[in-house]
């Protein structure tokens, strides 16, 4: 009698549903998490007086900042970026929220709440900055992901490549090496695109995705080549 087998979790291979389900929610909450802190970063400059111009004017400025980098570097999707910043903007709900402050109900008289919400009309304001910036900073990834596929290929066939000199010559295999870093290739991605979403300054997108590319690229490279047995 065979004894029973024991459960085998849910596959989280990138390319079954578990594993694609799992990118796609971790996709998510990077964004959700870059722009929550990148709004609650700003407020806390604004409040203590950090950035310089003060108040809403230091994010209008970011978003000026981003926009003149793309359009000197990638003219073509300057409008991209900019339908982008109006979509983050929409589904916020910062839009709305800005309507329902400004206009006035039927009677012509703002309430109290709205007359309180209007004291923080500054923070508000930068909050809708940020959310745009938000959309134009992820158009500048959606741009970065060929350079990330590019170094991961490149690391895989060279990877590939000295995996099978390293079985055909009779080399030490080490299945230690290569789940240790296999753990670094999702971070290597997801890092910088946080860094970048919260960032309260100005950062040309090739100083911050260029250098973890390369870094993807190599760890693929000595991921594949320490498999221990079969892809």
């Amino acid at each position: 009698m065979r004894a029973p087998r024991e459960y085998e979790p849910p596959s989280r291979r990138p390319w079954s549903a578990a594993g694609l389900a799992d990118l796609v929610g971790s996709a998510a909450a990077v964004v959700l998490l870059g722009w929550t802190l990148s709004i609650g970063l700003e407020w806390l400059g604004m409040a203590f007086d950090w950035w310089d111009p003060p108040g809403a004017a230091h994010s209008r400025a970011l978003l000026r900042a981003e926009l003149d980098w793309l359009g000197r570097d990638f003219p073509a999707v300057v409008d991209r970026a900019e339908r982008g910043a109006a979509l983050g903007y929409r589904w916020s709900g910062l839009a709305a929220l800005a309507r329902w402050l400004v206009v006035p109900p039927s009677g012509g008289v703002l309430d109290p709440l709205r007359v309180a919400l209007l004291g923080f009309g500054e923070y508000v304001l930068a909050a809708a900055y940020i959310t745009q910036l938000t959309g134009v900073r992820l158009t500048v990834v959606a741009l970065a992901l060929p350079a990330f596929a590019a170094a991961g290929l490149l690391g895989a066939i060279d990877g590939l490549v000295q995996r099978d000199l390293r079985r055909f010559g009779g080399g030490a295999e080490s299945g230690f090496l290569y789940h240790h870093l296999k753990t670094l290739l999702r971070p290597l991605f997801a890092g910088p695109v946080l860094i970048y979403l919260v960032s309260p300054w100005a950062l040309h997108p090739t100083l911050v995705f260029v250098p973890p590319a390369l870094l993807f690229g190599y760890f693929v490279r000595h991921t594949l080549s320490r498999f221990k047995k079969y892809l």
